[in-house]
């Protein structure tokens, strides 16, 4: 029954990503071959995306409903009406929001596993009617000529020619799938991206989980799927409470506090002057105000009662990559696909793994989570820990890596998060690159931000 209701789910998936998603249906338009889905009503849905594609070059959306009604008048199957109205009428009016949050790559490794499996289990199916009838050379001709469903992971492209490869990788969007503004967003640009592993290295006590916190939240505002893993850092109750501020814009308790406005930096000098306004807080927080400041940014800024924001929280040292990507399978054959994991954080990861030992261990936590992102076709991004000689550095770079600097070898970009003294006083840090796979960078140059702690937020303005 388990296994009826994943094919189940599978089939919805790919077909409300065909109906949505141009690049997904061009894929599957070049390999689509007559009753590739298992169910009749799945196999007429897929034929009209199909159809449609290739007089018009992309998905059918709304069409899809006209084409429906004008089949509808001339059938007369009954059963399949109900089905494929049952499906139709199940899609959400906001054939922009489905579009959005269609992970393209990930539906199509989904889709060449189950057309695969439809065809092997057919194959099957013939097979063991030919022997029935005692016909083992048609048997032993099916065999031969079985050949897999190839799509997503491990298909081999025809680089000079496939047109619908090309319109694949031109379809990310460029500027990545979690933005921030100002300065701040520019100096990121897009490498918080699909298929992308980002680390941010600092030294304890400099505000990793704050800022793992703070892209959480950014990209659930954003209307992207996060899951943000604890990996035992904090408590359920602490981080529920350090969310809680960020939302209400208010600190836990009572105090008075200084709220940046605005940034910038001083002529000729290394020094930031932050504009600031004092505002006092006269009352303690509850969980009444996390359900109004709940209830409002899903009304007015996400829009959507679906869950944006997941939580998973674990005792140190007891979370693997292996469960992640467990959660981030099961969820996905769901029906929910997160397009950002956050771990908080790396280094206090279970790092158990058969036959490998001390620095090795860090190694291959690193590239196990670069798997992740790869397979599931989501930003991941965690942070680590820097060693000793940072506490003292101006700038952070690759040589403050701490354990094993083969980590820096499986991330698409690595960030260090950098604060003097003064700084911290002032609610201040800087960024700077100390690795991006696929852009030009300069270790020594940072982009400068302003937060407030007391409000969960540790980027309110930027400057460079």
């Amino acid at each position: 029954m388990k296994l009826h209701k994943a094919d189940n789910s599978t089939e919805r998936l790919i077909l409300t990503a065909m109906i949505v998603d141009s690049v997904v249906c061009g894929r599957i338009a070049s390999k689509w071959q007559n009753n590739m889905f298992r169910s009749k009503w799945a196999n007429l849905v897929g034929l009209w995306c199909i159809q449609y594609y290739e007089k018009y070059g992309k998905a059918p959306v709304r069409n899809i409903e006209r084409k429906y009604r004008s089949w509808v008048e001339k059938t007369k199957d009954k059963d399949t009406v109900t089905l494929v109205e049952k499906f139709v009428s199940g899609l959400s009016d906001d054939y922009v929001k489905l579009k959005r949050e269609s992970n393209a790559e990930y539906v199509l490794d989904e889709a060449g596993r189950y057309f695969s499996r439809i065809a092997v289990e057919r194959l099957r199916d013939g097979i063991e009617g030919d022997l029935d009838d005692g016909d083992v050379e048609k048997a032993l001709e099916r065999i031969n000529s079985f050949g897999e469903v190839k799509m997503g992971k491990g298909e081999v492209i025809d680089v000079l020619h496939d047109k619908e490869a090309w319109k694949s990788a031109f379809a990310d969007e460029p500027e990545g799938i979690v933005k921030y503004p100002g300065l701040m967003g520019k100096f990121i640009g897009n490498q918080l991206g699909r298929d992308c592993l980002v680390g941010f290295m600092g030294p304890e006590g400099r505000g990793k989980s704050f800022l793992l916190m703070d892209i959480a939240i950014r990209a659930a505002m954003q209307r992207r799927k996060v899951v943000l893993f604890e990996a035992g850092d904090m408590s359920e109750h602490q981080i529920m409470r350090r969310i809680i501020c960020r939302l209400s814009k208010r600190p836990f308790y009572p105090c008075r506090i200084e709220i940046p406005l605005s940034i910038r930096r001083l002529k000729k000098s290394d020094r930031y002057i932050v504009n600031t306004k004092e505002k006092e807080f006269k009352q303690r927080l509850d969980w009444r105000d996390m359900e109004r400041a709940c209830r409002k940014l899903n009304k007015q800024v996400i829009r959507s009662k679906d869950p944006y924001l997941k939580l998973s929280c674990h005792p140190n040292s007891t979370l693997h990559t292996k469960h992640i990507e467990s959660y981030l399978r099961e969820s996905a054959r769901e029906g929910w696909m997160a397009d950002v994991a956050i771990i908080d954080y790396s280094d206090i990861l279970d790092m158990s793994y058969p036959k490998t030992e001390g620095r090795d261990r860090i190694d291959r936590t690193w590239r196990e989570l670069r798997k992740i992102s790869q397979m599931y076709h989501c930003l991941v991004v965690t942070a680590t820990q820097t060693n000793r000689e940072s506490y003292d550095a101006k700038i952070i770079t690759r040589k403050h890596s701490s354990e094993d600097k083969r980590k820096l070898a499986h991330v698409t970009a690595m960030l260090g998060m950098n604060q003097t003294e003064e700084e911290k006083k002032q609610g201040i840090m800087r960024f700077n690159w100390i690795k991006v796979r696929d852009a030009e960078y300069l270790e020594n140059k940072c982009v400068c931000v302003a937060g407030c702690l007391g409000l969960g937020n540790l980027i309110m303005c930027s400057t460079m």
